[in-house]
């Protein structure tokens, strides 16, 4: 039984011998492109196709793609278009296969022989359910498009992008904006949209102060919360204040970065000090006027007659004889 492939690799196997077999049944003056590439090729143009031959001989399919371009790069002989096609679908890179061979089709242009054009025909047919397409929508111009780390270009993309089956990571990125990233499936022969909307990166710092309900946040001295304050604020030094009725305030000076968050939590203390002073001032107030009820009632009040001084001698008082001092 066949494998699904069997048939793709028949058909570019035969389009690899085509430009081959008609250069060994060309008429005794053809052209360049109609002679066998080892004859054509010259200096390191040849050196790298050699060597692009001997790594696909061993089965190094991605070192014979890059001799094949680096030859292709040097001769412009689309030939080598193909033999990178050729490597493409041996490391099983289907889109690439397929952007490939259209892009050999239209190098030879009409020198392309109706057998060759059917069978590069024949082997993109075999192709076209081993991809798919996604037609990239971006809000901003000029972001970078990469599809599995690999960049694929610029916002406007000038066509869709051409994937293999499977799971894919797209990342679109912008200076000024949130990267955003995304993960998607292809399923072959089949055309995929995307829209993608980049936001722009809020600067500044992330501050969250939470207080108890009844008190009021205060940032640089203005009131911005009562309770609990979540917002965005410029980087550098600020000022927090949180109040409450009863409440020793609460005072701090943040340093915030770009991009930093930071939270904080207060608890006020109840203001005994004060609660202590004020019945002092009040109670003070109080003995004070006491103070000066009494003054007034010793000082206004009637003084009493001063008693008769004591006599200082016995005089004629006489004492009992039979008293006589305790021994």
């Amino acid at each position: 039984m066949k494998r699904p492939l069997d048939g793709l690799c028949l058909a570019l196997a035969l389009a690899l011998a085509s430009p081959l077999a008609s250069a060994q049944t060309a008429p005794a003056a053809p052209s360049a492109h109609d002679r066998p590439l080892d004859s054509v090729l010259q200096g390191a143009a040849k050196d790298a196709y050699v060597s692009a031959k001997i790594l696909f001989n061993n089965g190094d399919f991605a070192g014979a793609a890059t001799k094949y371009a680096q030859a292709y790069d040097l001769s412009r002989d689309p030939r080598l278009i193909f033999n990178l096609a050729i490597c493409e679908k041996n490391a099983r890179h289907y889109a690439r296969t397929e952007d490939l061979l259209e892009q050999y089709e239209h190098a030879l242009g009409a020198r392309i022989t109706a057998d060759d054009r059917a069978t590069v025909d024949a082997a993109l047919a075999a192709l076209r359910n081993l991809v798919g397409t996604v037609r990239l929508a971006v809000t901003e111009a000029g972001a970078l498009v990469s599809v599995d780390g690999k960049s694929v270009g610029t916002t406007p993309l000038d066509a869709p992008l051409r994937l293999d089956l499977g799971e894919h990571a797209l990342r679109v990125k912008k200076a000024g904006f949130a990267t955003r990233d995304e993960t998607f499936d292809i399923s072959g022969g089949s055309e995929t949209a995307m829209a993608i909307t980049l936001m722009a990166e809020a600067h500044g710092a992330q501050l969250l102060v939470v207080g108890e309900e009844d008190a009021t946040v205060a940032i640089d001295d203005k009131t911005v919360a009562q309770g609990r304050f979540d917002g965005r604020v410029a980087p550098g030094v600020h000022t927090v204040i949180v109040t409450a009725p009863g409440k020793v305030a609460y005072k701090a000076a943040l340093d915030l970065k770009d991009g930093e968050t930071r939270s904080v939590n207060v608890t006020l203390e109840s203001d005994k000090h004060r609660a202590a002073v004020w019945p002092w001032i009040v109670g003070g107030a109080v003995v004070a006027a006491a103070g000066a009820v009494v003054g007034g009632y010793f000082l206004f009040r009637q003084q009493p007659a001063q008693a008769a001084d004591p006599p200082d001698n016995l005089g004629s008082v006489q004492l009992p004889l039979s008293v006589r001092g305790r021994r």
